[in-house]
């Protein structure tokens, strides 16, 4: 015969030193399902047309966008005549598209360090493999 629910939490006896505070499952749990992801939410409340928006970013990610408005707007500023005033605003997108552009070369450098390694198991795992994607590299690098 089953003995009666906890009173205080309602649980089945067998439950309560899991479940209750204090017992072996923790009471809140999170984990993060894709790391370094940016999920973006686009509803009514923060777009007047979400499914235009969540078609348009599909295609063309916000860093996309971004990162073509923020060329456009270089160009600009290097044409801007000489004895121009220095605009802050200006001055600071500068800043952020320098910004922006350390990051990009340090992660093309991560990424090269990973192909190296990787490069360095299909030397030792599969030679001849190596030898084809070497030869491919090499037309790419040689002058």
């Amino acid at each position: 015969m089953d003995k009666p629910a906890d009173s205080a939490s309602n649980l089945p006896w067998w439950l309560t030193p899991w479940l209750s505070p204090g017992g072996a499952v923790p009471q809140q749990l999170s984990q993060s399902i894709l790391p370094g992801w940016s999920l973006v939410s686009i509803t009514e409340q923060n777009s007047s047309r979400p499914d235009t928006e969540r078609e348009i970013v599909a295609h063309e990610s916000y860093g996309r966008q971004i990162g073509r408005l923020l060329d456009a707007v270089g160009a600009l500023i290097a044409e801007r005549p000489i004895g121009a005033p220095d605009l802050p605003a200006l001055i600071a997108l500068d800043d952020l598209r320098t910004r922006i552009d350390a990051i990009k070369c340090d992660a093309a450098e991560r990424r090269i360090d990973t192909l190296r390694e990787d490069l360095a198991t299909l030397k030792r795992t599969r030679p001849d493999a190596f030898a084809v994607r070497a030869a491919a590299l090499r037309t790419l690098l040689d002058p």
